[in-house]
């Protein structure tokens, strides 16, 4: 099995570093798998659900912030503005985010202001949706 070299940092802390076969990442134009002796790139990295698995069986699923992807010499380094899992997540709080967020974009605001609240939206909507998945599979 081929793997590479995956380091997650955020903005506090070191996510992840060590050995990975898949990543599946939110780029702004959709999931995209990074594989071993995947060609040198950089993508942008979106609010939204990532995975990666260290071996070909299970799965660690997160959510990630804003950010990007750089993959390079059988490395890829995915730094984001934030990664939580799924257990920890406060669900009650990523509601009322998500409703802020949804009343803020309701209301006459500069351009900027309308992109911040959309972007506290798309968060909000990723940690609910990762939430929900963690607690139908442990209950």
């Amino acid at each position: 099995m081929n793997t590479f070299k995956l380091k997650i940092m955020t903005s506090n802390k070191v996510f992840y570093d060590g050995k990975c076969v898949k990543l599946i990442i939110t780029a702004t134009d959709g999931a995209l798998e990074i594989m071993a002796n995947h060609e040198a790139a950089v993508f942008a990295v979106v609010p939204g659900i990532f995975r990666y698995t260290r071996d070909d069986s299970e799965w660690i699923e997160a959510v990630s912030g804003n950010g990007f992807v750089m993959v390079y010499n059988n490395e890829a380094m995915l730094i984001i503005d934030s990664a939580e899992l799924p257990e920890d997540i406060d669900m009650v709080r990523a509601e009322e985010a998500k409703e802020r967020a949804e009343e803020q974009m309701r209301q006459d605001r500069s351009q900027r202001e309308y992109l911040h609240s959309k972007a506290s939206l798309a968060r909000a909507m990723a940690r609910l949706k990762a939430t929900s998945k963690y607690n139908k599979y442990n209950q």
